[in-house]
């Protein structure tokens, strides 16, 4: 009983001594992905699923880095992380990407987003996040290019991922 007692009297401790600024709450904003959005060329206001859209990262070498990603699906729209570190990310975005077959086959698009960052202090417990105003967006130019054209909806900033930043056409 008297192990109770002192276990109840550490949590009343704990949470009296805890400020509000300890504990970084879930529902606090964090560093936002940029999001795409794909539509019809022949349509541009109909959004248009992709088939077996996939990403992988590139770094300034362009080595493939892996990075988080949503399972292979036929979708309409991505959500994809920018570095913190540099002011230029670059990805391979397949189409028709099969992860049974080695090596990876697919249509890979090569697509580079160049921006400004801007670190923003959110609280002592959550610390910082970087939210992002897109300079360009471009698509590299090859034999077997599906995405066509892109549009940057959003030339603010990207704070949240609750809207549309980048419109591609393919």
């Amino acid at each position: 009983m008297k192990k109770q007692h002192l276990f109840l009297l550490l949590i009343a401790l704990l949470q009296i001594s805890c400020e509000k600024d300890d504990v970084c709450p879930a529902t606090t904003q964090t560093t936002p992905r940029i999001i795409i959005e794909f539509y019809d060329i022949a349509a541009p206001d109909e959004i248009k699923a992709v088939p077996g859209l996939f990403a992988i990262g590139l770094d300034t070498n362009a080595n493939e880095v892996p990075i988080y990603n949503e399972l292979v699906s036929t979708r309409s729209s991505i959500a994809l992380p920018l570095q913190n570190n540099s002011n230029q990310t670059q990805f391979k975005l397949y189409e028709s990407y099969n992860p049974i077959d080695t090596p990876v086959s697919g249509n890979p698009d090569t697509i580079t987003i160049t921006y400004e960052i801007e670190t923003v202090y959110v609280s002592r417990a959550c610390g910082y996040i970087n939210n992002f105003s897109i300079q360009t967006f471009s698509i590299a130019s090859d034999n077997d290019q599906w995405m066509i054209n892109s549009e940057i909806l959003i030339t603010t900033q990207v704070t949240n991922e609750n809207e549309i930043h980048v419109k591609v056409l393919h």
